[in-house]
């Protein structure tokens, strides 16, 4: 029983037993002004009734057994009158109820019977009457209690929107499944499904349309299950499917394929269409975990590998999965000292004007020489220290170091600095550059800050907010891996963007596919008609170069045309790189 309503049923307690008390006072004061004012006695006797009549609870008076007299409440408990009580057995109308002198004045759970047959929950406090002949009962209705206990109850155990279990409550059915299993053989598989992009939609479509989105996924994930599995939702878009007694792990691969089918038709919101899929990751018991807490933890890990994978899929829990992360994990330690230990360093990569083959600017990239790893991809540090919040201080450092240095150059280049999703929500961020910029002496326009698409997606009001008061610096914007996203011709109406950098996916396929060319040339024309300069990133070969000159692209970045490299090598190698750039572009030509 929780705690409040404990404390509700000792009040409770507390106001029966003196009600019990009372009415056994009164009986015996009745009883003795009786023998000494024999007169009055039948007003008195009246008196007193009355004074039963008006109690709350309801009131037996029981002699040998049975019931002798009941006030009005006890009869509207019962729902009889008072003369179909009276002479009934004690037991036929409270059953189970026994009076022994050792538990009175102690309150007991009963129900009593009503005349249908049904039962009424009920709290029981009894006295033996001062005669000896009989006792006082007092029966206090505790349904509304119960109910509140219930409601209370749900609340604690089961998601409020849907329903459904929620992560305490599957947690610990989890954990008794799996100890059922490991007395008796058995095998459970957990499901964790998570919806794709349900950020994005909330953002898009507010907050009703993401509950029915919820309440429908709830309905279709019971609708593939068997009865004896259970779905639970643990939290905001993240639901749970335990299914025992699998024969074998083909059984949860048709289950999961069974989701991601019923997951990829469109959701009806207000008789509009809503398209949104999932991604799920499995874990196995025995054989990937024997606790529920170490199981849960394992197929969410093959949640994530699934949505590293493109989402919209299953993964299987494998134990290279528990390697990477102990290996993130070292990772990570590592990754806080590197910082203050000076192992991070900026190479800069020039982007060259199509036009004219002169370098326009940098951009600063930044480099982890590990002292026993060596230098470690940006791909395997980058999403670490964006997952464990070191992102912020390492951008801030980035900032910093690339407007200091560019401040340095006698050529007046743009230095270009990308801000990560968690560096661009963080706050301050807007002070944090105005204060870059004055301690530098680093002038507003030469400094070019590159925003991701999926920076933008979760709360495109406060976007707004920041890229606007960035403008207001006098800096440059750009919307980096345009193309990769699904709504990034929105985002270039709705915000201050000078520049799109077009994804080095769609360069490397462009000489192969034909398709890509039409989309590369579709997104410059775009560009140009919205007066936006476009970059190109990964331009590696001379096709290229050529099919954006003769597409009007303005900008170019790749090792066709300059290397990244450190700040020290930048004037040695700058004529070298400004001369190729010349001859690539020229050719082009």
């Amino acid at each position: 029983m929780p705690r409040a309503a404990e404390l509700f049923m000792q009040e409770y307690s507390r106001g029966l037993a003196a009600l019990v008390g009372l009415v056994c006072g009164l009986l015996l004061a009745a009883r003795r002004f009786g023998r000494h004012r024999g007169r009055r006695p039948a007003d008195e006797a009246r008196r007193l009734r009355t004074l039963v009549d008006t109690t709350f609870d309801g009131l037996i008076f029981e002699r040998d057994g049975r019931i002798a007299e009941v006030n009005q409440a006890m009869c509207r408990l019962a729902g009889s009158a008072g003369p179909t009580l009276v002479g009934l057995r004690l037991v036929d109308l409270i059953p189970g109820l026994v009076l022994p002198a050792r538990i009175q004045d102690q309150p007991t759970e009963h129900a009593v019977v009503l005349q249908d047959g049904q039962t009424h929950p009920v709290e029981v406090l009894w006295r033996a009457e001062p005669d000896g002949n009989g006792h006082v009962i007092a029966v206090r209705d505790i349904s509304r209690q119960r109910a509140a206990e219930s409601k209370l109850e749900r609340l604690v155990r089961f998601d409020p929107l849907t329903g459904l279990a929620n992560r305490e409550q599957f947690l610990q059915q989890l954990q008794k499944t799996l100890a059922v299993c490991e007395r008796g053989g058995g095998t459970v598989a957990l499901l964790v499904v998570d919806l794709d992009r349900f950020g994005a939609l909330h953002e898009t479509h507010g907050p009703a349309v993401a509950e029915q989105i919820l309440l429908q996924t709830a309905r279709r994930l019971t609708g593939t299950i068997r009865a004896s599995d259970t779905v639970a939702r643990l939290e905001r878009d993240t639901f749970a499917i335990m299914q025992v007694g699998t024969a074998q792990a083909s059984d949860t691969a048709t289950l999961a394929d069974r989701i991601l089918t019923e997951m990829s038709l469109p959701f009806l919101v207000d008789e509009h269409p809503v398209t949104l899929t999932a991604s799920i990751g499995i874990a196995l018991y025995p054989s990937d975990a024997t606790k529920a807490p170490d199981l849960l933890r394992h197929a969410s890990r093959a949640l994530r590998q699934a949505k590293q994978d493109g989402r919209a899929r299953w993964r299987l829990f494998e134990l290279r999965m528990d390697l990477q992360t102990r290996r993130k994990r070292s990772l990570e330690s590592d990754l806080h000292a590197a910082l203050n230990a000076g192992q991070f360093s900026l190479n800069y990569q020039p982007f060259i004007s199509i036009c004219s083959g002169d370098i326009t600017g940098y951009e600063a990239l930044l480099r982890w020489d590990h002292p026993q790893r060596g230098r470690i991809p940006p791909s395997d540090f980058i999403p670490l220290a964006e997952e464990c919040g070191l992102i912020v201080p390492i951008g801030i450092w980035v900032l910093e170091t690339a407007c200091a240095e560019a401040a340095s150059w006698d050529e007046p280049a743009i230095i270009s600095v990308n801000l990560s999703p968690a560096q661009f929500i963080h706050p301050g961020i807007v002070d944090t550059v105005a204060e870059v910029l004055r301690q530098t002496g680093l002038p507003p326009w030469r400094l070019e800050l590159e925003i991701t698409e999926s920076t933008l997606m979760d709360d495109t009001r406060n976007a707004l907010r920041v890229l606007t008061a960035l403008k207001a610096l006098g800096v440059r914007i750009a919307m980096d891996d345009f193309g990769t996203g699904y709504s990034s011709l929105s985002y270039l109406r709705k915000f201050p963007f000078d520049k799109i950098k077009i994804d080095r996916s769609f360069l490397s396929d462009v000489e192969n596919d034909t398709e890509a060319e039409i989309i590369v040339h579709a997104i410059i024309a775009m560009s140009r008609s919205l007066r936006l300069d476009v970059t190109a990133e990964g331009v590696e070969t001379q096709p290229q170069l050529d099919m954006l000159q003769a597409h009007g692209c303005t900008f170019a970045q790749g090792y066709l045309l300059g290397r990244p490299c450190p700040a020290d090598q930048l004037e040695q190698r700058t004529s070298a790189i400004s001369r190729a750039a010349e001859r690539h572009v020229a050719r082009a030509t």
